[in-house]
């Protein structure tokens, strides 16, 4: 479903027997949209790898998903500022002429038209979104868990009103391409335990570019995702080992020249997002990741008080053993 609402562009989806509300916020220059692929409901939907990994593995999980578009169109970013004066949460009033935050009433009003009303609500955000998922628990005290990715860990943001207590929150971060953000989170992890706020991390570290990590991408078949990991190699932008040499955002002329002539120039700007958003994954350096959704959601179900490192073992040794079935 699209709609806008509140004058913010709001997607969603149920699946057949929903066991929760997963409210998703995009990073800057991205939009609702970037976690749906193209439709005839949504045709300037564009599906990018990472976004569509958390809509699917919310979904699997049966969680309701339902995106939002920050109200800056311009950078595309959330107005991150205090909760009660931020453009995103204000007060706005509605054609039924009766006041409501923006977004928090735009999810009243999704969950309210889905009967989703007694189903737990997470929040889950990267960078500007990490942020602003932060600040809407201020606000909001249905959200009763967070999922904030590359975003800053500061103790001020972990408050809400009157004492209520704050909902458990799991940072997911690239640490050795960010340490200072990542040294704010080792400090805040025994602030949380002290207030007694479930906290834990998630580190993302770079890895190979592989054919199966292109192939997150809906827009590449295998012989494309092999003829891209080839001319990378080739072209030098890939170590021995696979890894990234240098971050694409700042090369991003340099390997999408020795693409093009591989790829060939139909579909070539969806396919060049969809690379660039991997090849920022592989590099491991500020950029929204899908892999770590399952595991995180079971940590929030259990009330953060499970192993992260475990549920990330197992989800590992599941998405290992579906790869080995479409292989046999």
């Amino acid at each position: 479903m699209a709609q806008n609402i509140s004058e913010l562009e709001t997607l969603w989806e149920v699946p057949p027997l929903p066991t929760g509300v997963l409210f998703v916020a995009h990073g800057c220059n991205h939009a609702a949209a970037d976690f749906w692929p193209p439709s005839e409901r949504c045709p300037h939907c564009t599906g990018l790898p990472q976004e569509r990994l958390v809509r699917l593995a919310a979904l699997a999980r049966g969680y309701a998903v339902v995106a939002i578009s920050s109200m800056d169109r311009e950078k595309q970013c959330w107005h991150n500022t205090q909760a009660d004066k931020s453009e995103d949460v204000q007060v706005v009033f509605l054609p039924s002429c009766h006041a409501a935050q923006r977004v928090p009433g735009i999810l009243k009003q999704v969950v309210a038209e889905e009967r989703l009303g007694q189903l737990p609500l997470f929040a889950f955000g990267a960078s500007s979104g990490g942020g602003f998922v932060l600040r809407l628990a201020q606000a909001m005290p249905e959200v009763q868990g967070i999922i904030a990715q590359i975003v800053p860990a500061r103790p001020a943001l972990l408050k809400r009103r009157g004492g209520q207590p704050f909902p458990p929150t799991l940072f997911v971060h690239m640490a050795e391409r960010d340490p200072e953000w990542a040294a704010q989170i080792e400090e805040t992890l025994p602030y949380c335990r002290g207030k007694g706020i479930p906290a834990a991390e998630v580190r993302i570290s770079p890895q190979p570019v592989t054919a199966e990590l292109l192939l997150t991408s809906t827009r590449l078949n295998r012989s494309m995702a092999e003829a891209i990991v080839n001319a990378l190699a080739a072209g030098g932008f890939l170590d021995t080992g696979g890894y990234v040499r240098e971050d694409p955002r700042e090369g991003q002329a340099a390997w999408q020249a020795a693409l093009l002539p591989v790829l060939g120039s139909q579909g070539w700007e969806g396919v060049a997002k969809d690379v660039g958003q991997l090849l920022n994954v592989a590099y491991a350096q500020h950029e929204l990741t899908g892999g770590s959704t399952d595991a995180a959601l079971a940590w929030l179900e259990a009330g953060g008080a499970a192993s992260i490192d475990e549920l990330l073992r197992h989800a590992t040794g599941q998405h290992e053993a579906v790869q080995q079935q479409q292989h046999a």
